[in-house]
């Protein structure tokens, strides 16, 4: 009997482990059910937090764009993304910050940004959204609701001129001779500094340099400005001494421009002496020789052939133009007496993608690296933005002076020849990039 009991006590024992395991089972279970419907909540719930601050980060960009008080646009996308909320000063309060406020909500805008790797740049917008998130079950093992937090960051570009300040801009970021003055000639830079984007910095592969008898000249204020090194190896003098390690300069996007609308006009080949008169339009190639003299009227001109636009000798003259080039090479040559400049009035040029193209006489596609030389004969004059992100872009005399009142922008810019290279930038007569506005983070 005694023995009998014995397993008796024993089986309700392992019974009621049994029921503890169980129980204990079921815990874990629920635990795992809690996770998974609560986590997937706050997944679901963090997404519309973030989807409402990136666009109340936009609101308030187009409103700062538009130059109205950027705080209530912010907290209206914020409310029209599923966070309503009432405006109050932040704390501390300042003219920099708006509050939006609701149920276990908080939603602050700065600009300038008070904190974070954009803290005081007034180019920038911080929106930060905080709230707490209703749970289904964690709330019965954890203190209250979840919390959750979204933050976005825009940036505002203003209409300024695509490199301010330079009317030399090499643009390569690694690349050997940025800026590369060769010849004879000296070169006069007015208005406007020389800037080389490239890093490059050992002995034998410099960011700038002067190998060239001919003096290199930058009116004060302005100079030559490096990111690399600047190899001074030639015989003229370079002043003032170029600043070398400066921080590399971050582009903007620039537009396309949309030829669409325009006439397709084929090959236009002129081979006779005389005077010519040519149309906007699309041109498969332009290519001028014996000494013709040629006008451009005002308009585009895209060339899509990979001729491009040559000349030898005559004259080319045009006012109130831009030449696309979307292949092919833009040399005029150094017989040739060039005459032009870029449209001047806003609301003139415009593309059908609605691109105003005020100030820009050249532009090279992106996708088009051959080479562009700005050359011609003594009053040779280029007015206007010379933009050629992945060509070398050469600037070359052969008489007594040669004229640019550009802005010459180059993956790679060159000087050459033994004329006297007149280099005046006056930043109201080039191209200035629209308003624009990005999401940063």
């Amino acid at each position: 009997m005694e023995e009998s009991g014995t397993r008796a006590m024993k089986r309700r024992s392992e019974a009621g482990q049994s029921y503890i395991i169980l129980a204990m089972l079921m815990i874990g279970m629920l635990a795992f059910s809690a996770m998974a419907i609560d986590g997937g909540m706050l997944y679901h719930e963090h997404r519309r937090a973030q989807n409402a601050a990136d666009a109340a980060a936009l609101a308030a960009a187009y409103a700062k764009i538009k130059g109205i008080p950027l705080g209530p646009p912010a907290l209206e996308a914020a409310a029209e993304n599923g966070y309503p909320n009432t405006s109050q000063a932040c704390d501390p309060p300042g003219y920099d910050c708006i509050l939006g406020v609701g149920e276990n909500l908080a939603i602050q805008v700065t600009n300038p940004p008070r904190t974070g790797e954009y803290a005081g740049d007034p180019d920038y917008i911080h929106v930060q959204i905080q709230n707490q998130i209703e749970t289904s079950f964690l709330h019965l093992v954890t203190n209250g609701g979840l919390s959750n937090a979204a933050e976005a960051v825009s940036r505002v570009w203003p209409s300024q001129n695509y490199t301010p300040g330079y009317a030399i801009f090499a643009a390569t970021e690694h690349d050997c001779k940025g800026v590369w003055f060769t010849g004879t000639g000296d070169t006069y830079v007015a208005g406007g500094g020389i800037f080389s984007n490239s890093d490059a910095a050992s002995g034998s592969c410099q960011s700038g340099v002067q190998s060239g008898g001919g003096n290199i000249t930058v009116e004060p204020p302005d100079g030559i400005e490096v990111v690399g090194s600047f190899d001074m190896g030639g015989s003229g003098t370079v002043s003032p001494p170029p600043t070398e390690g400066v921080p590399q300069y971050r582009l903007r996007p620039m537009p396309i421009p949309d030829c669409s609308g325009l006439p397709d006009r084929g090959k236009l080949k002129i081979n006779g002496a005389g005077t010519h008169t040519v149309e906007p339009g699309r041109y498969e190639q332009i290519t001028v020789l014996a000494n013709a003299d040629v006008t451009l009227e005002p308009g585009m001109y895209c060339v899509y052939g990979n001729k491009g636009f040559t000349a030898n000798g005559g004259s080319i003259s045009g006012v109130d133009v831009m030449i696309y080039m979307q292949d092919g090479p833009f040399d005029l040559g150094g017989n040739t007496l060039v005459q032009l400049a870029a449209e001047q009035t806003p609301g003139d040029l415009v593309d059908p993608s609605d691109n105003d193209w005020k100030g820009m006489l050249l532009y090279v596609a992106p996708t088009n690296t051959d080479d562009v030389k700005i050359t011609g004969t003594s009053s040779t004059t280029y007015t206007g933005t010379i933009y050629a992100p992945n060509s070398l872009v050469t600037l070359e005399g052969t008489s007594d002076t040669m004229g640019v009142n550009a802005q010459v922008i180059g993956e790679f810019v060159k000087t050459a020849g033994n004329a006297f290279l007149d280099i005046s930038y006056d930043e109201s007569k080039n191209y200035y990039l629209p308003p624009a506005i990005d999401l940063i983070k």
